[in-house]
């Protein structure tokens, strides 16, 4: 194979003009591919089913409940702050109201304008229209099932929820609606003492995609300049450091040009492909300039170094990619879409950069003049001559050193737990981010979720069943993040106790139809969304805080327990769910599938360590630099105060297919130096001199690249940036001390 690669460097170099006009074809392919699909439409969905588990029986079980009830996770919501008693604040909500119902993709608002309220006025129990009532907000206040749904209790804050209609949840059919929205309100200037917010979870996916694309435009050129600078100034020269950045952003552009090309969407994790392929790409780049000036500082004619490079460096490149692209790809076996689309997107588009890589920086090279290219500094060496003496002379301490570090990185990352939230996507002092906390905090917050109750004989208008029912909905009121509940049981009994006195449900299937009668007489009250098909699927309304994965998780089981204890053997069914309980499980899964992918990386890993190497021993240390990194990452964790979150879990995977990479090039160049008849020392004292060098620059580069995203609003690319920067340094340290000192204990060779 080696003598293929050889053959390889000397035809592109005797063939570069030809070469030269293909790397031009397919970046023109690539670029009109890009262009053709991006005037067509915003290729990113940020939908909850790109998130929650595909087609899991939860899903199509809610999926067919809201075929009876309807759907209402697409409701943008407008807070209103203020002195609202005043007049003029109230004229604002009713232009407000009607000017966002006439808009053609609305399906419904809701908001005191147009709500209904139970009021027992001089005796006589009558259904009022709150706005038709002398003061609407003291109306709402003091209505059990309007307050905190559409006023708080202090009564400065109100909602107004706008209905989107389903047909627009891709962000492409969203955006012109969420900015129609916009210019609506804005167009109409609200009184002085009024201060409005936006938030929902349509304003939510519409603006993290904006932010998405707002971090691929950014920092893709930050980067770029940032790679461009460092390779510069480490090679000592503009026209060497210039070649691994063209092949990486070719290979960019031509990664984007292939999988926008197939029709691909990206999600919520695949939007940072880009970005990926170009912080990976670079090292390949790198690792093979850095070959290639040591070729030529042996004295060899720039013919014979290219190809003398590309030689050594393409089996140690390809398998350094192939390890990381089959990392990626194996989740493919995750029940989460948006974790299979990221594994098959990373996977393409690093094996794309990979071949990118090795046919532009080649290329470049070849038309680059031999002069250009400054000699290595002897005084370069005496950096990883010292590591290579701390570790041959001190070999048990180094290794002493790391495993304290270790351990000190397990006691902290053991307390991370998997834990979801909506809020994870922003920093706190964003504006979306204050206005759920106001939401959550003042109102009712904005995650749905509701306990479905359906009845197999006969209706559910029996006084035993809405008892229990009641008594259901007490055990959901309990969680203290449950901040409003509904359904027809305590409006019944509510309206009941208007009529009578008696602070209990109707006890007779006579009175219980006769005040059901009585609520059904107005529009304004939504029973539609509490009973369908004769009262025989009902539903317990909540609207909660954003209190995590985890909790959603421990009320869904709670109530379950809760529900089997209260009807027992009665024929009804009783079902958990909504959208946000389903986002949790969701998220949840998600978490569980790339804890489950870093387990086949590894083994991946090492299967791919055992036939390179052949010698089990070898292969097992050389897998303990690419998982102690994760030790550290577990550790950062703890330390910012963060949960495994959708935010930042991706970042192991991401890490632990990147450190293998310079363990990789370690042990390949010690197998070429042992294999050339170097005793162990003298192997690797030229490992370090030689892929040390390489390993230094390319991790530098990563860390740094990885760091500049950490600057980033949204915390996807902050936690990435972060935690993958805190991986690669920690891969480092394992690879340049902890691994050539097992190895020095393990060869047990003295110094020649």
């Amino acid at each position: 194979m080696n003598e293929l690669f050889y053959r390889y460097g000397k035809c592109l170099v005797r063939h570069r003009v030809i070469t030269l006009i293909l790397v031009i074809c397919i970046s023109i392919l690539s670029a009109a591919a890009i262009i053709h699909r991006v005037q067509n439409e915003i290729p990113v969905d940020f939908t909850p089913q790109a998130i929650f588990m595909d087609k899991s029986p939860q899903i199509l079980r809610l999926r067919q409940i809201e075929k009876t009830f309807g759907r209402e996770d697409n409701d943008w919501i407008i807070i209103l702050k203020g002195d609202l008693y005043h007049k003029k604040s109230q004229d604002y909500i009713v232009q407000l109201h009607t000017e966002l119902e006439s808009l053609p993709f609305v399906e419904i608002v809701q908001s005191l304008y147009n709500s209904a309220s139970v009021q027992n006025i001089d005796s006589q129990t009558e259904i009022l229209s709150v706005w038709e009532t002398p003061n609407p907000i003291k109306t709402a206040t003091k209505d059990p099932f309007l307050r905190r749904a559409f006023v708080s209790e202090d009564g400065i804050r109100t909602i107004i929820r706008v209905r989107i209609e389903r047909g627009k949840e891709k962000v492409s059919d969203l955006e012109p609606a969420i900015r129609t929205l916009l210019k609506t309100v804005r167009a109409i200037p609200p009184p002085e003492n009024i201060k409005f917010q936006i938030t929902g979870v349509p304003h939510i996916r519409n603006e993290v995609v904006s932010m998405m694309l707002a971090d691929n435009l950014t920092y893709a050129p930050l980067l770029t300049i940032l790679f461009l600078l460092t390779i510069c100034v480490l090679f000592r020269s503009f026209y060497l450091g210039l070649g691994p950045l063209l092949g990486v952003l070719s290979a960019v552009l031509w990664s984007m040009g292939i999988l926008l090309g197939c029709g691909v969407v990206f999600n919520i994790l695949s939007i940072l492909v880009p970005i990926l392929a170009l912080i990976i790409g670079v090292a390949d780049g790198i690792h093979l300039v850095s070959r290639y000036r040591e070729e030529l500082n042996e004295g060899k004619q720039q013919e014979e170094a290219l190809a003398q490079a590309i030689k050594h460096m393409f089996s140690a490149c390809f398998l350094t990619t192939f390890t990381t692209a089959v990392g990626f790809f194996s989740l493919i076996v995750a029940d989460t879409v948006v974790i299979r689309d990221f594994g098959i997107h990373s996977s393409i588009a690093v094996m794309t950069a990979f071949f990118a890589v090795m046919l532009v920086v080649p290329c470049y090279l070849s038309f680059l003049p031999a002069n250009k290219v400054p000699s290595i500094p002897k005084q370069q060496h005496k950096l990883y001559d010292t590591i290579h003496t701390i570790c041959w002379n001190h070999p048990r301490k180094v290794i002493s050193s790391v495993i304290f570090l270790c351990l000190m990185a397990i006691v902290y990352g053991s307390n991370v737990r998997p834990n979801s939230h909506l809020l994870e996507m922003y920093h706190p002092e964003h504006p979306t981010h204050y206005a759920i906390k106001e939401v959550d905090q003042h109102l009712s917050g904005i995650v749905p979720i509701f306990i479905y109750i359906e009845s197999k004989e006969g209706d559910l208008l029996e006084p035993k069943r809405l008892e229990k029912m009641l008594a259901l909905e007490d055990e959901l009121k309990k969680f203290p993040w449950v901040r409003w509940t509904y359904s027809l049981p305590a409006q019944l009994q509510y309206t009941h106790t208007l009529f009578t006195g008696e602070d209990t449900p109707p006890k007779s299937r006579a009175l219980i139809e006769q005040e059901l009668l009585i609520l059904s007489f107005s529009d304004e009250l939504p029973l539609e969304q509490l009973t369908q098909n004769q009262h025989t699927q009902m539903r317990i309304l909540a609207l909660c805080q954003d209190a995590g994965g985890t909790a959603y998780i421990e009320l869904n089981n709670k109530l379950t327990a809760k529900a089997k204890e209260y009807f027992g053997e009665d024929q009804v069914i009783v079902e958990v769910t909504g959208d946000g309980l389903m986002a949790s499980i969701g998220i949840n899964q998600l978490i569980t599938d790339l804890l489950y992918s870093i387990a086949i990386v590894i083994a991946v890993i090492f299967i791919t360590l055992l036939i390179l190497l052949r010698d089990i021993p070898l292969a097992l240390l050389s897998l303990l630099p690419n998982i102690i990194p994760l030790l550290f990452t577990a550790a950062t964790l703890h330390l910012i105060g963060a949960d495994l979150q959708t935010s930042n879990i991706v970042s192991f995977t991401v890490s632990i297919g990147l450190a293998v990479d310079d363990t990789i090039h370690f042990v390949v160049r010690y197998k070429q130096e042992k294999q050339q008849g170097a005793l162990h020392k003298e192997a690797i004292q030229s490992t370090f001199r030689g892929a040390g060098q390489a390993i230094i620059l390319t991790s530098l580069l990563l860390v740094s690249g990885f760091g500049i995203l950490a600057t980033s609003s949204l915390t996807t690319t902050f936690h990435f940036g972060l935690l993958s920067s805190v991986t690669l340094g920690a891969a480092i340290i394992a690879d340049l001390f902890l691994l050539p000192a097992a190895m020095n204990l393990l060869y047990q060779e003295k110094a020649s």
